[in-house]
């Protein structure tokens, strides 16, 4: 079955979040609270039956810069240049309040989201 255009952005959208809750070693439970709550009301848009058990093993794993890069350019290459600029920028402003949804602001999570930002130019 072929995987739907939003189902593939609830993905991304979990991925991403989880690399940059990490990203300064210690994924809090403030962090995966705002990520589980964001990714379910996106999911309410989307086949939630589909990628509900899916989206919880998501939740438990690491991911790497290079990994969400690669799948951000993958997603973002079957939309027109304006749909494009919309996904990306709600990609840095989901990411933006991830950092921010423990309460800190660390050197790496803002490292890793200019990382981001500069490898999808």
């Amino acid at each position: 079955m072929e995987t739907s255009a939003i189902e593939k952005i609830i993905k991304l959208v979990a991925k991403t979040g989880l690399f940059f809750a990490s990203a300064d070693g210690v994924y809090s439970t403030r962090e995966n609270k705002f990520i589980a709550d964001f990714i379910g009301k996106l999911a309410e848009f989307g086949p939630t039956d589909e990628i509900d058990g899916y989206l919880k093993g998501l939740l438990q794993k690491a991911y790497t810069l290079d990994e969400v890069v690669a799948e951000t350019k993958d997603l973002v290459a079957e939309f027109n240049p304006t749909e494009k600029t919309v996904i990306l920028y709600m990609l840095k402003n989901f990411a933006q309040n991830v950092i921010k949804a423990d309460g800190l602001s660390h050197p790496n999570e803002e490292k890793a989201l200019k990382d981001w930002e500069e490898a999808l130019k």
